[in-house]
């Protein structure tokens, strides 16, 4: 019969950061779209975080460097044009 692992109580469990592994530009264009929170508030901030999701999991696969700019560039643009489309949505149903 195999013994289970001892726990060590004292040591408190080692939590992983979102940033991990990332290297300094791929950090920054991951926080390019929370941007959005200054111009938009809620609705930018949230659509600023899921951005922001979608980038660090860019950052994190195996594709090149070149690909993983374009993409990461991509998802900050097309999260720009949803918080415009919505912005205009709103606008139109607010004001008419």
């Amino acid at each position: 019969m195999s013994k289970s692992p001892q726990v060590d109580t004292l040591t408190p469990p080692t939590k992983k950061k979102l940033f991990d592994g990332l290297a300094p530009w791929q950090v920054v264009l991951s926080l390019l779209p929370l941007g959005l929170l200054f111009i938009g508030g809620a609705i930018g901030g949230g659509l600023g975080a899921l951005g922001m999701a979608a980038n660090v999991k860019i950052a994190k696969t195996q594709l090149p460097t070149a690909g993983k700019v374009a993409a990461m560039l991509g998802v900050g643009l097309a999260v720009v044009v949803v918080f415009l489309v919505i912005a205009g949505l709103l606008s139109n149903a607010l004001n008419g």
